[in-house]
């Protein structure tokens, strides 16, 4: 599985404007992201791994996200000011192969994201999403990406609201 960049999703309805120091990386994927299921009783039987750097995607991600939001991301070190952080707390996609050609494929996202300064939480929000698709060729992308797209759509939303911005230009 490969991860692709966020698509087009609604404008904020009020951008905003700063400097956002983020994580080089996001944490929690180890590699392992799901299974390929087979029999009636859709017994897992294959792994399956995200190639390349998937916390290094993730994080470059939600960089586009403030992005959307109005802000200019940067990459900061943690400890540092204060420092968006992303951890992918859960991240499962599968598929069914046995009625073959007909191969459904699903799974789900969520991250969270932390604003931090000195070890304090300042701000922190979770976002969801998922995805599900009939691609043979390329279906663990395809699910990724609609579940990506729709969790990373929320968090602009975040981005651009008033806790967050509060929380970010607070002394």
């Amino acid at each position: 599985m490969r991860p692709l960049p966020l698509r087009p999703g609604p404008a904020p309805a009020r951008t905003r404007s700063g400097v956002v120091a983020t994580a080089p990386s996001a944490t929690g994927i180890d590699g392992h992201v799901g299974w390929g299921r087979f029999t009636v009783f859709a017994i897992p039987i294959v792994p399956v791994y995200v190639t390349g750097d998937a916390n290094a995607e993730v994080m470059a991600q939600v960089r586009d996200a403030l992005v959307k939001a109005g802000y200019k991301p940067t990459t900061g070190a943690p400890g540092k000011g204060k420092v968006l952080t992303c951890h992918v707390e859960k991240i499962s996609y599968n598929n069914y192969t046995w009625l073959f050609p007909i191969v459904p494929t699903w799974g789900s996202i969520t991250l969270r994201t932390n604003l931090s300064s000195g070890g304090n939480v300042l701000w922190s929000h979770q976002s969801s999403g998922s995805g599900s698709t009939f691609n043979f060729f390329d279906g663990y992308t395809s699910a990724n990406s609609k579940a990506m797209t729709e969790a990373l759509n929320d968090m602009v939303t975040a981005f651009a609201g008033d806790d967050f911005n509060a929380a970010l230009t607070r002394r």
